[in-house]
């Protein structure tokens, strides 16, 4: 069967970990775990170990990804409420996608509960572009709610309850300018994972259960949620093993596998994949063109995760020993193979 050739692909929510802990990931292998996994372009969030959170470290950090990143990779701002004279200053730059707001408690020293503080970061950050909240149970009500008083557009990262589901497909009811993401180990993994995998399946937020796990698919299939991401977040094993373990899974290299295993057991089409995968998230942030960019693989040919050998420097995956579908054979960016 000829290889079937499909666009670069898209991934709206990584964290490469640079600057501040590349003992577990940099720009390098991050985008070399990217291109491995057929993703062309990714966009990084700002809870590096010092939080992205002024226009200096900001430029330290695209200089950074300049100089050792094989794919595109574009950056979201941080804010930790206390920053909101740094908003204009970068807002308009065209390596930033959006602004990134913590109201859960996740990796880095970001997270902005506080109503007054909330309102403020709304109020100013006066851009088209999207505001991404990882926002859970009551936080996500808030978060839509200032969202629609301020008249911003929002992405809520991740989804993984089925009262989240709800919440969103009552905003877009609404018409509310709201979009949002499910991940690839939300939708392939539940809550009894832990029993199995301890720490290796510890997340934020938290995997859920069989139905929760069945409403993103629902939220997929009636265009509640828009894309998948990967929220690509290695650990070393010792950071996972330790007692709490670290928060977050790898998943550049396996997206893509999963949602073609997803399209074998009837769950959603190839039209599907390319629309979660690229075509919605490409819309959502306005991603440019990528010319001359494409991925060859085979949707029919299977292959077993591996324990190790990944081109993440983590070098795990939570897939390990799954059967998944369509490894990507070649990736070509602007003309020019780079896997």
């Amino acid at each position: 069967m000829p290889l079937l050739r499909i666009p670069g692909l898209i991934d709206a929510h990584v964290h490469l970990r640079e600057p501040g802990s590349t003992h577990k990931e940099d720009f390098y292998t991050g985008s070399r775990a990217a291109l491995a996994g057929g993703f062309t372009f990714v966009l990084d969030m700002p809870n590096n170990a010092v939080p992205i959170l002024t226009e200096k470290l900001l430029e330290e950090k695209i200089t950074l990804a300049r100089e050792k990143a094989l794919c595109d990779v574009r950056f979201y701002f941080g804010t930790n409420g206390k920053n909101i004279e740094e908003f204009e200053k970068v807002s308009d730059k065209p390596e930033v996608f959006g602004l990134k707001l913590y109201c859960n408690h996740t990796t880095g020293e970001m997270l902005v509960e506080n109503p007054d503080l909330l309102e403020k970061v709304f109020a100013g950050w006066k851009s088209a572009k999207p505001i991404l909240v990882h926002a859970e149970g009551e936080q996500l009500v808030t978060a839509l709610r200032l969202a629609e008083k301020h008249k911003r557009r929002i992405h809520v990262c991740h989804i993984s309850q089925a009262s989240e589901v709800e919440l969103v497909r009552q905003a877009k009811i609404k018409k509310q300018k709201v979009t949002a993401g499910a991940t690839p180990h939300h939708l392939f993994l539940t809550k009894d994972a832990i029993i199995k995998m301890k720490g290796y399946a510890m997340v934020k937020p938290p995997l859920g259960t069989e139905a929760d796990q069945d409403a993103l698919w629902t939220g997929l299939k009636d265009g509640t949620i828009d894309i998948v991401e990967t929220d690509h977040a290695p650990h070393t094993r010792a950071e996972k093993e330790k007692n709490p373990p670290a928060f977050g899974v790898p998943g550049l290299e396996t997206a893509l596998g999963l949602m073609y295993k997803a399209v074998k057991d009837g769950r959603i089409t190839h039209d599907d994949v390319i629309k979660f995968l690229y075509t919605n998230p490409k819309a959502i942030f306005n991603v440019p063109d990528q010319p001359d960019t494409y991925v060859e693989m085979d949707p029919e040919l299977a292959y077993i995760v591996p324990q190790s050998g990944f081109e993440t420097k983590c070098d795990w995956s939570p897939f390990a020993g799954m059967t998944l579908y369509g490894k990507p054979q070649s990736v070509v960016l602007r003309g020019r193979r780079v896997l």
